[in-house]
């Protein structure tokens, strides 16, 4: 991890207060994934098949 001390107490802060992480602290906080994903509220893991007209 790459957390300065006042960068840790920040995160302890935050989280003990229930909030959002800001986003700076993902890169900072969890390995580089090679994976992408979109997300949305509501977004569903069904999958579906689509028949196109072409």
């Amino acid at each position: 991890m790459k957390l300065t001390d006042n960068e840790k107490r920040d995160v302890v802060k935050l989280i003990e207060e229930g909030k959002v992480l800001p986003e700076k602290y993902r890169f900072l906080l969890f390995d580089e994934s090679k994976q992408v994903e979109l997300t949305w509220n509501g977004k569903s893991d069904e999958v579906t098949n689509v028949v196109l007209p072409f």
